[in-house]
Parts: structure tokens; sequence; C-alpha cells
């Protein structure tokens, strides 16, 4: 039987099975390829899918390609291609707040009674006593101001009281026991021992206590700057804390005596509106914020009076923040002078921190107590405290002192030699509470015994 043989290649190969394999590896291809097509087209469905899940809303095509810049993750790019970075939004600048406690007290009128409750009997004089009840508060505060009213002359005269004073120079040393930073000196009594009491304090304070600001004084054979606290006597102080500066000015406008009137102010700082206006000017262009202590008004009266009311307005143009009076001897009312666009808190009077004076109102003095902070909104008054306090008056060794009102008993006043008050045998504890409620007026808080706001 003749049977047909397959056709061979030269090297002997079945051409008939090579067809076959052909035909084989081309289905398989086929089959690969759709598989692959298959995946592909599966993955576009699950990106898209996930891309728009949990939404049936149509959207432009804006829309979705902010989605996809804000949200997806950025693709791999091929070599060559540019990277696109995301656009980088500016960090919020975030400043950290420097808080200043600020605390002042009223005067340090020290006369012959007071000077006597120092008087060791050796010799020697020591005034810790004066501020014994006070010393946390001064220790609370970044920074603590006093007025002290009357010179310190020291020993090279006779120590002496009202009308020309001259007080032991120990009453410093008690004053940097205590804490305090600064001592105001632009007062009525600067010139009692005249240029010379000037020189004999600020030599005292320059050698014993350089770490002193005395403000508003200055030496009367220099060129105007003090050499105590760096400040000529009508400009500023600068306290700074961690960037934030605040200056603090001293202005009298009551002079007892002129020795010399047309050196006068380049030794105390008078109120004069030409100079101040200046010194505010230069305060605000370095300064995160201006306190101004002002020895003013009428004594023994408890509202402003006198030029006070001409001097708030001045201040007030000049941009001050805070204004702090002193010298009618009792308190007067907190006010928040507001126009709308900024405020300035003025505390018209402090009265009396220690003196002998006789009746019961010139034993009232007020302490205040400011928080100021600085931030990225700016400077400020963050909260005021106007707390009265109450001068003990017993006039044995080391008997005076003054305690704040929140502090004093009925105890305590019995025991104090306030002359009679209304035809009464002496003031207490009531009528010291009823006397502030009075003279400070709405704001006065009966609970904590004291005035206190926010600006």
């Amino acid at each position: 039987m003749d049977t047909k043989q397959p056709k061979l290649d030269r090297e002997g190969t079945d051409f008939s099975r090579r067809r076959v394999r052909r035909a084989r590896r081309a289905f398989f291809t086929l089959v690969l390829a759709v598989l692959v097509a298959v995946g592909v087209l599966a993955s576009t469905l699950v990106q898209y899918a996930s891309q728009h899940a949990g939404g049936h809303e149509k959207v432009s095509q804006q829309a979705q390609e902010l989605v996809v810049n804000d949200t997806a993750a950025p693709a791999e790019k091929t070599e060559g291609e540019a990277e696109e970075k995301p656009e980088q939004k500016e960090p919020s600048q975030t400043v950290e707040p420097v808080h200043v406690k600020l605390m002042m007290i009223g005067d340090v009128l020290m006369h012959q009674s007071v000077i006597d409750t120092g008087d060791n009997g050796d010799g020697t004089y020591s005034y810790d006593h004066l501020f014994s009840q006070i010393g946390d508060d001064i220790a609370e505060a970044d920074v603590a101001v006093l007025n002290q009213e009357t010179i310190l002359g020291g020993s090279s005269w006779a120590y002496s009281g009202y009308p020309s004073f001259n007080s032991p120079q120990e009453v410093g040393d008690a004053e940097v026991a205590a804490g305090f930073d600064a001592v105001l000196k632009a007062t009525n009594h600067t010139f009692d021992f005249g240029y010379d009491g000037v020189r004999a304090e600020l030599a005292y304070w320059a050698s014993k206590h350089p770490e002193m600001a005395v403000i508003g004084m200055a030496d009367p054979d220099g060129d105007g700057i003090a050499p105590v606290g760096g400040t000529s006597p009508a400009g500023p102080w600068y306290y700074e804390k961690d960037g934030f500066t605040i200056a603090m000015l001293n202005y009298t406008d009551i002079l007892n005596g002129s020795v010399e009137p047309s050196t006068d102010g380049r030794v105390v700082s008078i109120a004069d509106e030409q100079a101040m206006r200046a010194d505010l000017k230069a305060a605000r262009e370095k300064a995160d914020l201006v306190v101004v202590f002002m020895h003013w008004g009428e004594e023994y009266e408890n509202e402003p009076a006198g030029d006070e009311r001409m001097w708030e307005g001045i201040l007030f143009d000049c941009g001050v923040d805070v204004v702090i009076g002193g010298h009618p001897h009792v308190i007067q009312p907190v006010e928040v002078i507001d126009d709308g666009k900024r405020k300035m808190l003025v505390c018209w009077s402090v009265g009396n921190f220690v003196s002998t004076q006789l009746g019961a109102a010139n034993m009232v003095g007020g302490m205040v107590k400011l928080s100021l902070v600085k931030d990225g909104d700016g400077a400020r008054v963050e909260s005021y405290e106007f707390i009265p306090t109450v001068t003990q008056r017993v006039l044995d060794w080391h008997g005076i002192c003054a305690y704040k009102l929140s502090d004093y008993t009925d105890d305590l006043a019995a025991s104090s030699s306030v002359s009679a008050v209304d035809g009464g045998n002496g003031a207490t504890r009531q009528w010291y509470v009823d006397y502030c409620a009075n003279v400070l007026g709405e704001g006065f808080d009966t609970e904590t015994l004291s005035v206190h706001g926010e600006l």
C-alpha cells in the first residue's frame, strides 16, 4: 500500500508538525493578550471606583482635577519627566505670648514718727517692717515700683519729717530687700534739701544699689542723664523681658520750692507738654507699652481735680497705655478712657502706703497690679486690679506697716492709733470697707475688696 510521506526540510524537520506548533503558539498568544486586556480594564475600573466611592454626583473636570491634586498620591514619574511639586502653604505664624506682671504702691511718706519706728536705739536704723505684709505681692511681680515721696539724704543732715523731709537711707535698703525694682522720684518734695539732697540720694543708689532704677530725678552736675537706671529725668526707663519692652516715665506738676528755675527741669521731671510729647514719642518708638506715673492733683480730694484731666488728655493723645497717679494722700477712682479705637487705664491716685497723717482716709492707699502681655496680636493690658491697703498706725518700734484691706481685721483696727472718725473713737475695718466702696464706686468688688477688670 502506497503511503504518503511527510515533507521534510533540509534538517529533516516535519513541516506538518511545525504548522501545528505555530498554530498552538498563536492561540496561546491570543489568550495571553486577552488576559492582559482584561487585567488592565479591571485595574482601571477599580481605580475609578476608588476615586469616586461614596458619591453619586457629577463634578466638573476642573473639580476632579482639584480633588486629585489635593488628595491623590503622586504617580511615579518616568525618567526625564519634570517633577511637579504640590503648592506649598505658608505655615501660620505663631508667637509665644510674653507676660509681665507689674505692681506699684503709693507714697512712702516718711514722717518723723515713721522714721522713729526704725530707730534701733544703737545709732542704726532698719525699715523692713514697712513692707512686711506685702512680701508675697512683691515677689509675684516681674517689676515692682514704689513712690519714694521723700529724699533719702541720709545722715548728712538731721532726719526730719514735714514740711521738709530728709529720710534715712536705710529706707532704701529695706525697699531693695523687699524686692522693689524702681523708685519714683519726681515729687513735690524733690528739692526739700536742695540740689545737695538730690546728689546725696543719687550717690547712695549708685554706690549701694546700682540695680535699682531711679525714675524722674537726675544728677544736678551731670548732663541730664541719671547715673542710675539709665534715664534722663524726663525720659523713659525701659524694662525688657523676652523681647517685650515697657517704657516707664515719672512726672510731677507740683514743686514745693525751686532752687534754679532755669535748670530744675534737668534735675527733676517736671510736667511740661512739649517735653512730655517728645519723651512719649521716643518711648512709643522703642517700647511695646508705655506706663506713666504722675504726681498730680489736689491733696485730700477723692476725685480728679486741678490739672489732672488736662494731663490725662495729653497722655491719651500721646498713646500712653497706663497712667498711675499719686500726691493727693487719699485714693481716687479707677477709670478706663476709651474713644472706640484705643483704651487707656487711669488709676487717678494711689494715696499713701505709709504715713502718720491723722485721718483714717489718709491711712488708705492703693496697690496696683497689672497683667501685661505681648503676643501675635501685639502688646496690651490684659487685666488690672486696684487693691486698697490700710496703714497700721502703731508708733512702737517696728510697729508701722501696711496691710491689704482684705487682710485687715477688727483687732488690727482696734490697735491702730487713728484719730476719731465722724465723732467716734476710731476707724473700724468696716469703716475702711465702706470708705473704699464710696470712693471707688460701682467697680469696687465687695467680695475681693478690690477693683478689677480686663481691657
